[in-house]
C-alpha cells in the first residue's frame, strides 16, 4: 500500500524511500530511541535500516516526516494495530535527535490524526508510551489525547524486563488539544549529592532492597511504606514515573549502588510553586548525614529544576532526628500543626512544619528563638 503525501503545519509526511536509510540509522543510533522504540533496537546496519523501511512500506499508513523547506528527514509517524470493525487504530512516532524539542512530533501527530479521522473515517486513535517517557506524554496531551490509565508490564524494555505503559486516546469528536490542563510531565534526572547518588528507582533491581530497608520499626511508624517485595515493586514503579508532574522521587545510594534511603519532592502545586519534601534512611545508614545531603540536593532540584519557590516538610514532633535533618538542610521551623496526621501506629500526632524558600541563603544554624 502506498500512502498519500500529507501536508501539515511545518511538516510534510511522505512515503518512505530507500535513500532514507542513513537517516533511519541516525534515529536508531540514539539512547532515547533504543529505550522507547522497540522496532528500532535491532537496526544498526544499512541492510537492517532498509529492511525496517520496507516493513513500513508493507504495513501502510506510515510516513517519513520531512522538512518542507529542505526535504530533510525529521522523524517518523504512523498508524498501526488497526481494528477495522470498530474503526480504531494506534499512532506511533519518533523524532531524530537533532530535531527534538521543536514541535516536530506534535505537528506530525496532529497531521496523521486529522488524516485518520478524515480520510480513514476512524472513530478512535490510541497512543501508548512507556510511563517514564515524559516527552511522549507531553506530545499526547498537547495533541488532544486524553489520559485513560496505565497498562502494567506491557512494553518490552530490551533487557528482559517490561515497562508499564500510559494509555492515551483521542476520539473523532474530541477537540485537537490540549486534552486537559494538568501539570506537565517532569523529566526524570539523577543527582549527585556529595558522596551519595539520587537514583531513579528500578523495580526489578531495587524492590527487594526497598522491602528489606522499610522493614524497620522507625520507618513503619513515621514513613509507612511497602510491606512485601510485591508492594515494593509497585512502590518503585510509581516513584520512577514522573509523568504525572506532581512528584520527583529518588532512591539514595552509595557509590557501590547500596541502598541508603529515599527522598521525594511531592504534592507539587505548580500554580503556587510549592511542594513537600519527604525522606527515610535505612537503619545501617543513619547518623552519616545521608538524609540532610539527599534532602538538600532534592530541594535544590525543586527550586532550580522545577521552579518552585517554597518546599515544606512535616514530621511528627517526637521525631527529633527528622527535625535536625530539616534544619541541617536549611528548613526553618515555622510552627506546629496539632493532631494533623495519622502515623503508622494509628495515632493522630502533632507535627512540626518546616519550610525552605528559594530565596533562603543557606542551612539554618540553630533553632529559632
Amino acid at each position: 500500500m502506498r500512502v498519500p503525501e500529507l501536508g501539515g503545519d511545518g511538516v510534510v509526511l511522505r512515503p518512505w524511500r530507500d535513500d532514507d536509510a542513513a537517516a533511519v540509522l541516525t534515529l536508531a543510533d540514539d539512547d532515547a530511541t533504543r529505550r522507547w522504540s522497540p522496532s528500532l533496537r535491532q537496526v544498526s546496519t544499512r541492510a537492517q535500516a532498509l529492511a525496517w523501511i520496507h516493513g513500513r512500506m508493507l504495513r501502510g499508513h506510515d510516513w517519513a516526516v520531512t522538512d518542507p523547506a529542505t526535504g530533510g528527514l525529521l522523524g517518523r509517524v504512523g498508524l498501526h494495530h488497526f481494528d477495522d470493525d470498530r474503526q480504531m487504530a494506534e499512532i506511533g512516532y519518533g523524532v531524530l535527535p537533532a530535531h527534538r524539542r521543536r514541535g516536530v512530533a506534535r505537528r506530525a501527530v496532529d497531521t496523521v490524526a486529522a488524516h485518520g479521522f478524515g480520510a480513514l473515517a476512524l472513530t478512535r486513535i490510541a497512543l501508548e508510551h512507556a510511563t517514564g517517557n515524559a516527552a511522549s506524554c507531553a506530545v499526547a496531551r498537547a495533541c488532544g489525547f486524553a489520559a485513560e490509565g496505565v497498562k502494567r508490564g506491557a512494553l518490552p524494555r530490551g533487557d528482559g524486563g517490561f515497562d508499564d505503559v500510559h494509555l492515551h486516546a483521542r476520539l473523532a469528536g474530541d477537540p485537537p488539544g490540549p486534552a486537559e490542563p494538568g501539570p506537565a510531565p517532569i523529566e526524570p534526572v539523577e543527582i549527585v549529592a556529595g558522596a551519595y547518588q539520587l537514583c531513579i528507582p528500578n523495580p526489578e533491581l531495587d524492590a527487594a532492597a526497598v522491602a528489606a530497608a522499610v522493614d524497620d520499626d522507625d520507618i513503619r511508624l513515621f514513613n509507612a511504606g511497602p510491606a512485601t517485595v510485591q508492594e515494593a515493586y509497585a512502590w518503585c514503579r510509581g516513584r520512577a514515573d514522573w509523568t504525572v508532574g506532581t512528584h520527583a522521587s529518588w532512591l539514595v545510594k552509595d557509590t557501590s549502588g547500596g541502598l541508603l534511603g529515599a527522598v521525594s519532592i511531592f504534592q507539587i502545586d505548580h500554580r503556587n510553586l510549592a511542594g513537600q519534601a519527604g525522606y527515610w534512611v535505612a537503619r545501617q545508614a543513619r547518623g552519616r548525614g545521608v538524609a540532610a545531603s539527599a534532602l538538600a540536593a532534592a530541594t535544590r532540584f525543586g527550586f532550580q529544576g522545577l521552579g518552585l519557590v517554597r518546599v515544606e516538610l512535616f514530621h511528627a514532633v517526637e521525631n527529633e532526628p527528622s527535625c535536625r535533618t530539616a534544619r541541617s538542610a536549611g528548613y526553618t521551623l515555622e510552627g506546629t500543626h496539632r493532631q494533623s496526621y495519622r502515623y503508622g501506629d494509628g495515632q493522630l500526632r502533632d507535627e512540626h512544619v518546616h519550610a525552605r524558600l528559594a530565596t533562603d541563603s543557606g542551612p539554618q544554624a540553630r533553632p529559632p528563638t
